[in-house]
């Protein structure tokens, strides 16, 4: 999201369905201030954009995480995993989305509990 037309819209959106928790792709702009009901975590990567989570607020996510590339943010929310993941696409891009995945989604998956 980059222009203040898309940030209205998305605004008004979350707004007008009475949404608790959005996960937003591809975020260029990382000012949401003007979402005054919500709350946004935000993980902006080197390339200058990232992905988000907006949380009315009130609502407590804890143990955020965030990579360099900005391509995911997970969050937990009353025991619950939140995983925000925007992975290279196309075919160009084939051994890139499988290195992610190899790579930078595995240390954003929770470690399980040893019984």
């Amino acid at each position: 999201m980059s222009s203040n037309t898309k940030m209205s819209m998305v605004g008004a959106f979350l707004k007008s369905q009475d949404i608790d928790l959005a996960l937003l792709q591809e975020v260029t702009n990382t000012d949401f201030t003007t979402f005054t009901d919500y709350i946004a975590i935000v993980n902006e990567g080197t390339e200058k954009t990232g992905t988000a989570i907006l949380t009315k607020v009130g609502l407590q996510l804890q143990h955020v995480k965030r990579i360099p590339s900005g391509r995911s943010v997970p969050a937990m929310f009353k025991g619950i995993w939140i995983i925000n993941i925007y992975a290279p696409s196309g075919g160009e891009k084939r051994s890139e989305r499988e290195c992610f995945y190899k790579t930078d989604v595995i240390y954003l998956l929770p470690r399980p509990k040893m019984e």
